[in-house]
């Protein structure tokens, strides 16, 4: 009898032990996860202090430009914060510290008259602070194997960056790379759309929404592809910040209903 009781206390201790192995794990992969969601957080709020400079500088949607600006540095210094908290390793922690200094910059330049010089400046800050921030993403996503195949939170920055380059263009900033960049922005978008709608366990509300998100899409897209005609720098502006809007619900349902349950179910 004694004996019986010995094996069944360590059966449960080993199943205890089990199960807390198994909520450690969770809990270090939901961790990780929230650091790529920082990350590309800080990647979107960048490229919308871009957008909203070159806006307010060229009097493009002045109003709505400054109080999506005041809330990307909110939401950067936010996220940054996290990121700064949870990330150990030397290699992250340069990168960071590297993407710090040039949003320190960012801000300054802010600070002082618009200008094509500083414009410029600003349109490069923007770009490094972007990248880092991605790849950033990207260390992430490889500690835990994670694959997102309808790129949640990928999309909105590029959207963004859309407005930046065609104003920017607009502004004087008429170099190859610009629509080089802007071109490349499009195609990310035009790619990633069409991999939402087909998306197989989208729901119907998520099906419409991405639809929406399409029709509009397919409308507009040939106005970024015009950038060297110019002369429609306030559509661009609403047209992409309708599409982010757009991608956000559709973003938020998709983490909701799928992320987490493949968080929870394969680790990737």
């Amino acid at each position: 009898m004694k004996k019986s009781v010995n094996i069944m206390l360590k059966a449960i201790l080993v199943i205890a032990l089990f199960i807390s192995v198994l909520e450690s794990s969770e809990k270090s992969k939901m961790a990780v996860y929230e650091d790529i969601v920082s990350a590309y957080k800080c990647n979107i709020a960048s490229e919308t202090i871009g957008k909203s400079y070159f806006s307010i500088g060229e009097s493009v949607g002045v109003g709505q430009a400054r109080k999506e600006m005041n809330k990307a540095f909110i939401t950067f210094s936010k996220r940054y914060a996290m990121l700064d908290k949870s990330t150990k390793d030397k290699k992250t922690r340069n990168l960071l510290s590297f993407m710090k200094m040039n949003y320190d910059e960012l801000k300054y330049i802010m600070k002082k008259p618009y200008s094509m010089d500083n414009a410029q400046l600003v349109l490069d800050l923007v770009g490094s602070i972007s990248e880092v921030a991605r790849h950033i993403a990207k260390i992430s996503k490889d500690k835990i194997n994670y694959n997102d195949p309808v790129n949640r939170v990928g999309l909105s920055p590029k959207i963004e960056s859309i407005a930046k380059f065609y104003i920017a263009y607009q502004a004087g900033i008429k170099d190859e790379n610009t629509i080089a960049r802007m071109k490349e922005s499009i195609d990310f978008c035009e790619k990633n759309i069409n991999i939402r709608l087909k998306y197989p366990a989208n729901t119907a509300e998520m099906n419409e929404t991405i639809t929406e998100v399409s029709k509009l899409w397919k409308i507009v897209k040939q106005f970024y592809l015009d950038i060297d005609e110019g002369g429609l720098p306030f559509i661009v502006f609403k047209t992409t910040s309708d599409l982010k809007n757009g991608n956000k619900k559709y973003a938020k349902m998709y983490k909701e209903l799928i992320v987490k349950k493949r968080l929870k179910g394969s680790g990737k």
